[in-house]
């Protein structure tokens, strides 16, 4: 009780995309891992203010994103999406904020022109932290561009105080780019709402599941492993998959995080009725897949992912113990690891799926995550 009054003359501001809000304020039941520790820190005590991408309404700022902003993203391989946060009421509420939380890189890379802003007037400059998905993992084609791109994540390194990766490999990669910085990264694994995603008693059917939207997703080789196993029954939940390119006895749910056509409760339901979950992913040091994967350990349903240089925890998860891992991503190869996975015996199956709960238990747990966090903006 004394630590939640204390808190209160404490604000934090949250900077996400798109769809906090809503589901915050909507009564439906929900998975809270999306928000990064806000409902930790709101029980806490904190004062709490959320700042979502708004599409603009001056035709300056229509014009600016269409002419300059969105051309810039393309040439430099930046997420910068100034004109989706910039106005004179996100800077009122970052400048009275004790700390700001940014939820991926897109955000924190889109707010430095205000935090810059906020240092040359002289007026309060909050603490940040900045959540780290795939920051570096793409590079321009030329290296006049190369330069430029470097030149800005330095300063959104110089301007952000702290840097939370969520991959191991991401981390690795920037202690080695940036060694004078390294008091500034920290590396913790992305954790998930356990309340939500839960094994079920009911029985497995015959069928597998793909979920996701993620740009680092192998979406033409999911469709072929359908195309490729017409007996076994397929379902997937993204905008991203041909519904022209899968096995006729496939089902689609067409929607994503932002914009979902299924609620959590009801994709909680698709992992626990699946075998098995499928994750092909193209190589990247982001930590792709990284939520679903742990979404289905968690409620009890295995997991085959593309073993790639963004894989989040090399320590934890071990194939064949308590996940799957391919190597490449060769048809054949996919087709031949499945039929392998869905004949294995049963003993052997509940094993694997066994010591992926509890791995999921012990080290994936959205309370401790956020209790980390904190400890971390405080430093």
């Amino acid at each position: 009780m004394v630590e939640t009054m204390k808190n209160k003359d404490t604000k934090i501001t949250y900077f996400f995309q798109n769809g906090r809000k809503q589901r915050i304020t909507n009564s439906k039941s929900y998975a809270k891992e999306m928000f990064y520790g806000f409902q930790y820190f709101k029980s806490s005590g904190y004062q709490m203010d959320i700042i979502e991408f708004e599409s603009q309404k001056t035709i300056f700022g229509k014009y600016f994103f269409l002419l300059i902003e969105k051309k810039l993203r393309n040439y430099l391989k930046l997420p910068l999406y100034w004109s989706y946060i910039t106005n004179k009421n996100n800077f009122k509420k970052l400048t009275n904020s004790d700390y700001l939380i940014f939820a991926n890189n897109r955000m924190g890379c889109s707010a430095i022109p205000m935090i810059i802003a906020a240092k040359i007037l002289n007026r309060q400059r909050p603490k940040s932290l900045c959540f780290v998905m795939g920051l570096f993992s793409r590079v321009p084609k030329y290296r006049l561009l190369k330069l430029f791109q470097t030149l800005y994540l330095n300063l959104t390194i110089q301007t952000i105080d702290k840097f939370v990766f969520l991959s191991e490999g991401e981390y690795f990669f920037a202690l080695d780019k940036y060694p004078k910085n390294e008091k500034k990264f920290y590396y913790l694994p992305f954790a998930i709402d356990q309340s939500m995603w839960n094994q079920s008693n009911e029985s497995k059917v015959d069928e597998i599941i793909f979920v996701g939207n993620d740009g680092n997703r192998d979406f033409q080789l999911a469709e072929a492993i359908s195309r490729n196993l017409p007996n076994i029954k397929f379902t997937f939940v993204s905008e991203e998959i041909n519904k022209d390119r899968i096995s006729p006895t496939s089902k689609i749910f067409v929607g994503s995080w932002g914009n979902p056509k299924i609620s959590d409760l009801e994709l909680k339901k698709l992992y626990q009725q699946a075998k098995l979950t499928i994750i092909p992913l193209k190589e990247s040091l982001q930590p792709s897949g990284q939520s679903v994967a742990l979404q289905s350990i968690s409620c009890g349903t295995p997991v085959l992912i593309t073993k790639t240089n963004g894989f989040w925890d090399n320590k934890n998860f071990k194939d064949k113990v308590n996940i799957f891992f391919a190597i490449e991503n060769d048809l054949p190869y996919w087709i031949k690891l499945i039929e392998e996975i869905l004949n294995m015996s049963e003993e052997q199956m509940k094993s694997i799926v066994s010591n992926g709960l509890n791995t999921v238990k012990k080290h994936y747990d959205l309370i401790e995550f956020s209790k980390k966090i904190e400890k971390i903006l405080k430093e």
